[in-house]
């Protein structure tokens, strides 16, 4: 009973996805006719004194409403990112949607999709 208190709610969907460079979540919490969400970035290299600030995108890629985008976000020392977005939508993600992130750092950038899981 304990483990199953720790995980999202069964309404929530969890997209996750990543590149060579990095990998992401986001958690799409959908209640009371709401939905927000939360992103988790996380840089897979070991040289994070390389990266000072990074830019990241996202897109719904089926045409949902997700759209929503953060420059000059920064790491902690573990390489992770973490933010709980204050933005709100009518709910119209479903488990069969795809997020598409493109995070650029350094003059690079890296896409990569993001699915149910």
């Amino acid at each position: 009973m304990l483990l199953s208190a720790c995980q999202a709610n069964e309404e929530d969907l969890v997209f996750v996805g990543e590149g060579e460079y990095w990998s992401s979540n986001v958690t799409v919490y959908q209640s009371n006719g709401d939905e927000t969400y939360q992103i988790e970035i996380n840089y897979k290299e070991s040289n994070l004194q390389d990266i000072k600030n990074f830019n990241y995108y996202v897109k719904g890629k089926n045409n949902n409403v997700i759209d929503f985008e953060e420059d000059d976000a920064s790491l902690n020392k573990q390489g992770n990112y973490q933010k709980k977005l204050p933005i709100s939508n009518s709910p119209a993600t479903s488990e069969k949607d795809e997020l598409l992130i493109t995070v650029e750092w350094n003059g690079s950038s890296e896409d990569f999709t993001l699915t149910n899981k």
